[in-house]
């Protein structure tokens, strides 16, 4: 559960993010889904480890348990997928452009709002939800987010007799991602607009 909530607060973040920058929608999630699973892999990895942590410590643990799993994960992306997705190479202190000192110091900050906060707001949602419905709902995620990646893989490996298949998969997925991001670029405009009218 926590691992899809924090996926999809990342991608919306990272939506938001692109939306205020580019003024256009960039899917920065690992495939087509509205999932940015990096963030969900780095709060699980943060849960587990540094729970036990508190202030500074909690803030350190989360930076650094968040770098070590970004910096390869950058190079596994380029590896599989042959691009890169997020490049800090524009950043002072950064290593191989997958890294570095100032979205180090922000997965420190977000793994302490994690820790601290995030979790147990979440858990206790989840709670609320009855539960076959809710063990229902993480199974159809879990689905959703497996198909993904395995109709994206068979089309870059273009090794299926049924790329058709595959890419009517990869395109209705995609295009109910296209259609949220669209959404929430919307209204991060229409607070832009309002709160600086001159700006547009």
């Amino acid at each position: 559960w926590l691992f899809f909530v924090y996926s999809f607060l990342g991608w919306v973040m990272e939506t938001v993010a692109a939306a205020l920058k580019q003024k256009r929608f960039v899917n920065r999630g690992l495939v087509n889904a509205p999932l940015c699973v990096i963030y969900g892999i780095a709060a699980l990895a943060i849960t587990v480890f540094c729970s036990e942590l508190s202030g500074f410590w909690l803030f350190a643990g989360g930076m650094i348990l968040s770098t070590v799993i970004e910096w390869p994960a950058g190079h596994w992306v380029k590896r599989i997928y042959h691009e890169r997705w997020w490049d800090y190479s524009g950043h002072k202190f950064n290593l191989d452009g997958y890294i570095s000192l100032s979205s180090s110091l922000t997965w420190g900050a977000l793994g302490y709002l994690t820790v601290r906060w995030g979790n147990s707001i979440f858990v206790g949602l989840f709670n609320l939800i009855p539960g076959l419905i809710g063990t229902v709902l993480i199974w159809s995620m879990v689905g959703i987010l497996l198909l993904d990646n395995l109709a994206s893989l068979m089309l870059l490996a273009g090794r299926s007799g049924r790329l058709d298949r595959w890419e009517a998969v990869n395109s209705q997925i995609a295009n109910v991602t296209a259609r949220l991001a669209k959404w929430i670029a919307g209204r991060v405009e229409k607070r832009i607009h309002k709160a600086y009218p001159k700006a547009y």
